[in-house]
C-alpha cells in the first residue's frame, strides 16, 4: 500500500479562493479543516492518491473539492455554528442546530471523483465495504 499524497490543499489555495489573507485564530481552523476534509474525502473515495499519480484523477479536480468544502465550512465558522440570521438595527439573532456534518461534499462535487469504467457506475452496482 502507498503512503497518502501529502495534503493537496494549502492555505494559500484557501486564501486564493477567498481573496482575502487569513491571518491568527483563522489559520488556525482552516488548517484543522484542511486535514478534517483531506481525511473524509479518503473515506468517501476510494484509492484517491493512487489515481492520482496514475494520472487517471485530476489533483486539480481534487483540489477544487476539497477547497470548495473547506471555504463552505469556514463560512459556517465565520457566521457562527448555530445561527441561521441576523437582523439589524434591532438585534435579533435565530439559531439552529448545528449541522453534524461542518465539513460536507455534494453529490455533485464526489460524481466526479469516483471512479469510472468497469464495476462502477450504473443502477446495480456492487461495491465491496461501500466504498465509492
Amino acid at each position: 500500500m502507498t503512503a497518502p499524497l501529502p495534503n493537496l490543499v494549502a492555505i494559500s489555495d484557501i486564501e486564493s479562493r477567498l481573496g482575502t489573507a487569513l491571518d491568527g485564530p483563522e489559520i488556525v481552523q482552516v488548517e484543522s479543516l484542511i486535514e478534517y476534509a483531506t481525511d473524509k474525502l479518503h473515506s468517501l473515495v476510494a484509492d484517491i492518491d493512487i489515481r492520482i499519480m496514475a494520472g487517471t484523477l485530476r489533483a486539480g479536480l481534487v483540489r477544487g473539492t476539497l477547497v470548495t468544502a473547506i471555504c463552505r465550512a469556514l463560512d459556517t465558522l465565520r457566521v457562527g455554528i448555530r445561527v441561521r440570521s441576523e437582523q439589524y438595527p434591532e438585534i435579533s439573532t435565530t439559531y439552529a442546530d448545528a449541522d453534524a456534518a461542518l465539513v460536507y461534499f455534494t453529490e455533485d462535487e464526489l460524481t466526479p471523483l469516483r471512479p469510472t469504467g468497469a464495476g462502477g457506475g450504473g443502477a446495480f452496482s456492487i461495491r465491496p465495504g461501500g466504498v465509492l
